[in-house]
């Protein structure tokens, strides 16, 4: 049992509930409505106006000064307690339930509902005029012209548009404002006489004339108040809530056509807000209407209802709109809810509007996280098209480099424009799964065209000459690592390797070709023979089928170049095309800032009314369940998405980084063609050890091999990497391109640097050295001069293709090479892990802001729970 002695055993901490439901009556409080209160309302009051707007201070991060202030300096609205008003009484007597509203359109149901409303508010104005007997309410003047309105609609099937409205204004009467009027002129007398009485005291007590007018209108008001609250207000709740039960049906079944919400985009975001907001206020409504039919019988709220309810099914809704939805989340008034709600039915309604706006926010940062990560789509994919138009334009400006080659019969130069125009279409063919449709019809458009220009004076077209450079490449592959004794063999693996490679894009028309040539008669200028083995043969290659093929035309340079400003000037389009798209997403991101929203007054309002309307306790648990929770995570979660992004990322590239870790120092150990530059005696003559030559050469050979497997390894590991990354969950379309666009970058320059490791290969498979003898001694060997020899021009050639090994490309783009593959792999893992880390760093200043938020809130609900202690312990004491 319960006793007196045992309250000071309870926990300490009071629930924002518990003040609520504290008896004072209790036989053991002792407490007397007219003793001396023993706590100042007024400072307790000001205390918890502070906590709240502190809790409002956490709330909105856009707070202003303004919010903090309050002319009455209280958190809590004045009680009716303590007003001449008598707190919301429910109902005593049975209301009528009207037969169900019902329609598919706005337009029927509120007829439907005007109808219905004609025969109860006659019945229910006829009632009201009755029970009340201090006054006669059938003289007021609005209740009286209702009454004949309505009873000329009456036994009509339909309304009209002007009638509804009507209906619906007339149901209402009367006024608070009317009522008070009237009771002021029916009751003139005996107000007068109070007040006579009242001035004759004041008088009496040498009071002055302003104070007394002051008091003879307060007591007017007051007298008004009374005489309303006890002989009126009973009975108007009865007639309000006859006519609520009305719109409570009207408003369910306006609610049961009310649009569905679809799914959200950065587009729609703002009317999706909007008719979140619209619901949310009907639902708000419905719920209070059915604890309180007679809030329905109100005037405000039925005329809410009435501005609101075209737009439940409207669509698109415009700015004026939003704004009407928006600036009916003031409404009902706090006047209006007191009179109908208890304090907690009111702040029920202000918390579904609030919440209501807290998603709505949420919605806008939604909105703008898509927004963000569409925008580093677009950025990706600009930089991807860039790079690939760089690599369109150089491969169309190979046209005039291949005719300088030729007229001049530079080897070398013929060679390396050669790789080139391969190496560009394979880099082409690759990017072409990430590029975007219009990207792809450009390529499409352009890249045939040139294929099929006519390089050669009736020879070759440009997709002819460039399976001629991956029929070698094929060749020396397969023959430097194999052992060939036949040259069915190398037919066998050309056609094979020829219809793969058909399958590539852009390749059809190629890997056609390279199957023919197996059969031609070309294809010995491919191959030598050597002990019974087969081997490439550059020096064949390039002189035969390169140089030895005619001449190349003026009409061909010309054509590319028309075919290249052609293209340029579309490509040039496109790309402006995707910056115009990165400026308006970048617009469009700050034009749904939560700060600047067009809601922002009207939720700041509403935020208010909710505070006012909240206990301080139920305040701070709903604003830290329902606000403050879901804005932190709103914020961390991205952060943390980010940062797991990048650790897999960096992760992802640790094992790529290990294998081409050693291809950062190429170019210290390709330097065979520089050391026998600077040994170089006279025709074919060198001086230095013959010995040490051989070796150099060797080691050179077992660095091509060595870096051709790591190459196939490194090559492996991304096309595994790439299927991994296509299927990779939790990363959003900007960090997926991201990476598929990195990893298919590494896996074409890799395949390119396998190209060139091949054909240098096979250049020193022509390259023989020999001994000279010393004087006209046949025994002895010159130790200083040695003797090498191979086709023309094979210094240049063998310089050319170990600056491709070690650099890439001069004049095209992807460049290959093992030293720009390493320094692409290393600057992305550090790039993550860099952008890891600063993800990090950011994240553990969010968490000690985040932390100081909730220090600030745990010392707010401390302080807040010695007021309630003190104050219960003031009730009971």
């Amino acid at each position: 049992m319960s006793s007196f002695s045992s309250i000071s055993l309870r926990p300490k901490t009071s629930s924002g509930e518990g003040v609520h439901v504290i008896n004072l009556n209790h036989k053991y409080s002792r407490f007397n409505p007219h003793a001396q209160p023993a706590i100042n309302i007024e400072e307790l009051n000001s205390g918890i106006y502070a906590l709240k707007h502190l809790a409002l201070a956490l709330q909105s991060a856009q707070a202003s000064p303004e919010t903090f202030i309050n002319a009455n300096n209280t958190a809590f609205p004045v009680s009716r307690a303590t007003s001449s008003f008598k707190k919301p009484i429910k109902s005593s007597v049975p209301v009528p339930i009207p037969k169900t509203i019902t329609g598919t359109t706005v337009a029927a149901i509120q007829e439907n509902a005007a109808l219905a409303l004609i025969p109860e508010a006659l019945q229910g104005l006829e009632e009201l005029i009755s029970t009340v007997t201090a006054i006669d309410l059938s003289r007021l003047s609005t209740i009286a012209t209702t009454q004949m309105l309505l009873a000329s609609y009456q036994g009509k099937t339909s309304l009209s548009d002007v009638e509804q409205r009507a209906v619906f204004s007339g149901v209402s009467v009367p006024s608070p404002e009317g009522l008070s009027t009237y009771v002021k002129t029916e009751q003139a007398e005996e107000i007068q006489q109070g007040q006579t009485e009242l001035r004759e005291k004041l008088e009496a007590s040498n009071t002055s004339e302003d104070a007394i007018e002051q008091a003879l209108a307060n007591y007017e008001t007051s007298y008004v108040e009374n005489f309303i609250a006890e002989n009126i207000e009973d009975q108007l709740l009865v007639y309000r809530a006859r006519i609520g039960n009305i719109i409570k049906d009207m408003n369910q079944a306006l609610i049961g056509i009310q649009t569905q919400i679809p799914a959200m985009t950065p587009e729609n975001v703002k009317e999706i807000n909007g008719q979140t907001m619209l619901q949310a206020i009907y639902s708000g409504l419905q719920d209070a209407i059915t604890q309180e039919p007679s809030l329905g019988g109100d005037s405000e709220v039925i005329q809410m209802i009435q501005v609101l309810s075209p737009l439940l099914t409207k669509q698109p809704l415009t700015d004026a709109d939003l704004s009407t939805i928006y600036r009916a989340t003031e409404l009902p008034n706090k006047t209006a809810l007191d009179r109908y709600l208890t304090a907690s039915q009111a702040a029920t309604y202000r918390d579904k509007i609030t919440g209501t706006y807290q998603t709505l926010i949420l919605n806008l940062n939604e909105a703008r996280r898509t927004i963000d990560t569409k925008r580093k789509a677009v950025e990706e994919q600009l930089a991807l098209f860039q790079e690939t138009n760089a690599t369109m334009t150089a491969w169309m400006e190979c046209a005039s480099k291949l005719k300088t080659a030729l007229d001049g019969q530079y080897g070398s130069s013929m060679l390396t424009v050669a790789m080139e125009l391969d190496a560009a279409l394979i880099s082409m063919s690759y990017a072409y799964e990430n590029l975007s449709p219009e990207e792809k019809i450009l390529l499409d458009t352009y890249v045939p065209q040139f294929l099929e220009l006519n390089m050669i004076t009736g020879g070759d077209l440009v997709f002819g000459w460039i399976s001629k450079t991956e029929v070698y490449q094929l060749i020396a592959d397969y023959c430097i690592h194999n052992a060939v004794t036949t040259t069915e063999q190398m037919k066998t693996y050309t056609k094979t390797q020829g219809r793969e490679l058909a399958q590539r894009h852009f390749f059809s028309d190629i890997g056609s070709k390279v199957q023919s040539i197996a059969d031609d008669s070309s294809f010995a200028n491919y191959y030598t023979q050597k002990n019974g083995n087969y081997y490439p043969d550059l020096n064949k290659y390039v002189t035969e089928n390169l140089l030895g093929v005619g001449a190349i035309p003026d009409t061909f340079v010309s054509q590319a170049q028309s075919l290249l400003q052609q293209y340029s000037a579309a490509a040039n389009a496109h790309i402006q095309s995707l910056q115009q798209q990165i400026a308006s997403l970048e617009t469009q991101y700050e034009n749904l800032d939560p700060g600047t929203a067009s809601f922002t007054n009207q939720r700041t309002e509403a935020v208010q009314e909710w505070l006012r309307a909240n206990s301080l306790g139920s305040a701070f648990i709903y604003m830290i369940l329902n606000s403050q929770l879901p804005k932190q995570a709103n914020f961390l979660e991205p952060l943390i998405k980010e940062i797991n992004f990048n650790n897999l990322a960096a992760n992802a590239l640790n094992n790529l980084l290990s294998i081409t870790n050693s291809f950062a120092i190429t170019s210290v150990y390709y330097n065979f063609s520089s050391y026998l530059i600077e040994s170089k005696e006279g025709q074919d003559l060198f001086c230095g050890d013959y010995f040490d030559t051989i070796v150099g050469m060797s080691r050179e050979r077992e660095y091509i091999t060595r870096d051709s497997e790591r190459c196939k390894r490194a090559l492996a590991l991304a096309q595994s990497l790439l299927t991994k990354v296509k299927n990779l969950e939790g990363v959003d379309e900007a960090q997926l391109a991201v990476m598929i666009n990195s990893v298919t970058r590494y896996i074409y320059s890799l395949a390119i640097t396998l190209n060139q490791l091949t054909v240098l290969d096979s250049l020193f498979v022509s390259v023989s050295i020999e001994p000279q003898k010393e004087g006209n001694n046949n025994d002895t060997y010159d130790k200083d001069t040695f003797k090498i020899t191979s086709f023309k021009d094979w210094i240049p050639t063998l310089a050319a293709l170990e600056g491709f090994i070690a650099n890439g490309f001069p004049d095209i783009t992807p460049t290959g090479g093992l030293s720009p593959i390493f320094s692409q792999v290393q600057t992305d893992q550090q790039n993550y892990t860099t952008q890891s880390q600063t993800q990090q760093l950011n994240l553990q200043n969010q968490m000690t802001n985040i932390q100081q938020e909730w220090t600030l809130v745990s010392t707010s609900m401390q302080i807040l729970n010695q007021i309630l202690t003190q104050l219960a312990g003031a009730i009971y004491n």
